[in-house]
């Protein structure tokens, strides 16, 4: 019997009554199981396998099947802040779906279950007055940063803080980034060319390397998705990625 903390990634209806649930364990990595009467207002399970809940789950692996029974499931952290606020929710959408997708299969995952958790628990604070009009500060460069540290763990390195050309320490902002390497070029190494990246894009990298809140996260994430989509060649596959960014342009015009 193998007990532990888990993250539901994604469910789907199996029946009238049911669930296929994905989850990312702690200790054993993504895990699918089949929830029947998972559905019904007196289900044990009610809640604690909503997507992103952070839960304590129990179940006996059979490893002659894709699917597993839970046992039992109870609710750590249901992240209720999160959900109510649609520019967050979305960003983990795109994080649960990412990892769901294309993390390493039928290993344990511990790297990136402990980088979810912290970024969910950061875009579940609370989101104060302003969250009709702006994502607070505190959450801007959380999806950044996890897109910065996943590509990190499944090996594509990122060195925001030299030349590419030069291999000079870069002061202030890059003068260009190249998202299908991963190049960060200096102002001195740019010359007189035009950078391909936006102003936006390499300030955002700028306030990621030093820690400060990002003006317009959506420049960098949208870099990063794109350095990640050419080592791994997801983003037509990632189904979220269309509700996120629907999501920006109401924010933008809410702005």
């Amino acid at each position: 019997m193998i007990k532990t903390r888990a993250i539901v990634l994604h469910r789907f209806p199996y029946s009238d009554s049911s669930w296929i649930v994905k989850a990312l364990a702690e200790e054993t990595g993504t895990v699918s199981f089949i929830v029947k009467g998972g559905k019904r207002k007196d289900s044990p399970f009610r809640g604690a396998l909503d997507p992103l809940a952070l839960c304590e789950i129990v179940y006996r692996e059979n490893p002659n099947t894709e699917l597993q029974f839970l046992k039992e499931a109870s609710v750590i952290n249901w992240h209720a802040h999160l959900r109510e606020d649609l520019l967050a929710l979305a960003k983990a959408q795109v994080m649960a779906e990412i990892v769901l997708r294309y993390a390493p299969a039928g290993v344990p995952l511990e790297g990136e279950f402990a980088l979810l958790e912290e970024a969910l628990a950061a875009l579940d604070e609370p989101a104060g007055d302003n969250s009709e009009v702006k994502q607070p500060a505190n959450k801007s460069g959380v999806f950044a940063r996890w897109l910065l540290d996943i590509c990190e763990l499944w090996g594509y390195h990122l060195d925001m803080s030299s030349c590419s050309r030069c291999d000079h320490q870069i002061e202030g902002a890059p003068a260009d980034f190249h998202p299908e390497t991963g190049a960060f070029v200096c102002k001195s190494c740019l010359g007189v060319e035009t950078p391909r990246a936006r102003p936006e894009t390499l300030a955002g990298f700028e306030a990621l390397r030093t820690g400060r809140a990002i003006a317009h996260p959506e420049f960098v994430e949208n870099a990063l998705l794109a350095y990640l989509r050419s080592h791994i060649g997801f983003m037509r596959e990632i189904n979220s990625l269309k509700f996120l960014n629907e999501t920006r342009k109401l924010y933008d015009r809410s702005r």
